[in-house]
């Protein structure tokens, strides 16, 4: 009989850790679907970026410039919110390798270490993946890239519009507004990104929610 609390808390324990296991790899592959999601909208991007440019030189085609920088400012979005999802998946993921490396009493998992290196730490600033410092990882590197890419396309689409837009108003006059109406929906987007990743206020609900649960240390990482 003394020996039944002891079996019964060791397949608590265990009970635990396969419950633990479960979410882990569910965080993982999230961390995977939207990191590879990410991945994939950037280089379709960059290709029908490339056609439309190609489309925009043609004459009966030229006023495809005029749909370059929304577009561009809508991939940028949906690139962010594909992003969104993998940091939400690294802090589920850091809280669980935490929970599970203090049942085992051991740092067993380290992934959650490593990504804080290699990607970019969960503690810090850092806006749209890219910390505030200069020695950038490739990851940081690359977004950066991306950034310059997507600003150089706005501007000459903007210009190009620019040149095209007394021609196109005689047939469209709605294209009057057109300059206004880029200015609001870029300043829209930008200053909602801007607040999301600088305050990271979603993100630091999640880890307070995690960090009650699991007592995660996103410092320690």
């Amino acid at each position: 009989m003394s020996s039944e609390p002891l079996v019964s808390e060791n397949v608590l324990v265990e009970t635990r850790m396969q419950v633990l296991h479960a979410q882990l790899e569910r965080m993982r592959a999230m961390l995977y679907k939207y990191s590879e999601l990410f991945y994939k909208l950037i280089v379709l991007a960059v290709v029908f970026l490339v056609l439309m440019t190609m489309a925009s030189m043609t004459e009966a085609l030229r006023a495809t410039a005029l749909l370059i920088p929304f577009f561009v400012i809508y991939v940028g979005v949906q690139s962010a919110y594909f992003l969104s999802y993998v940091v939400f998946a690294r802090v589920y993921a850091t809280g669980l390798e935490q929970r599970i490396n203090r049942l085992l009493q051991d740092d067993v998992l380290i992934a959650h270490r490593i990504e804080a290196d290699y990607l970019f730490p969960l503690a810090g600033p850092q806006f749209a993946g890219v910390p505030l410092r200069a020695d950038q990882t490739f990851i940081g590197f690359i977004t950066i890239h991306f950034w310059v890419l997507g600003a150089s396309a706005i501007f000459l689409a903007a210009y190009r519009a620019w040149q095209l837009l007394p021609t196109l108003a005689r047939e469209f006059p709605i294209v009057d507004y057109y300059f206004p109406a880029l200015i609001a929906w870029s300043l829209l987007h930008l200053i909602y990104l801007v607040w999301y990743f600088a305050t990271r206020y979603h993100e630091r609900r999640i880890m307070r929610i995690v960090t009650e649960a699991y007592g995660a240390n996103y410092e320690r990482t």
